[in-house]
């Protein structure tokens, strides 16, 4: 039986955003710690609210926030903001 994987969402900038970028360090944080995920982006478009496509209901339906980024667990637990996740990441090793 598969064991699921935990889902990150993650802004339009993702991988290719500044290295400061929250999403980016989650992301580099995960690989580096050799967690699989599964990855959704769930922002498209500008990082200014009123000029991005589409809305965030979709993310809160996942994850009970509108925060990016937000890593959801196979549990159902969700954690958020980037600090909370990257204390996260650091426990599994």
């Amino acid at each position: 039986m598969a064991t699921a994987l935990p889902t990150l969402y993650v802004c339009h900038g993702d991988d290719g955003g500044p290295r400061v970028h929250p999403c980016r360090r989650v992301q580099e944080a995960l690989r580096a710690a050799g967690i699989e995920h599964e990855k959704v982006i769930a922002a498209h478009g500008s990082p200014i609210p009123f000029l991005r496509k589409g809305s965030r209901e979709r993310l809160r339906e996942a994850t009970g926030s509108t925060k990016l980024p937000a890593l959801r667990l196979p549990d159902g637990r969700t954690i958020t903001p980037s600090r909370a996740i990257l204390r996260w990441v650091g426990e599994q090793g």
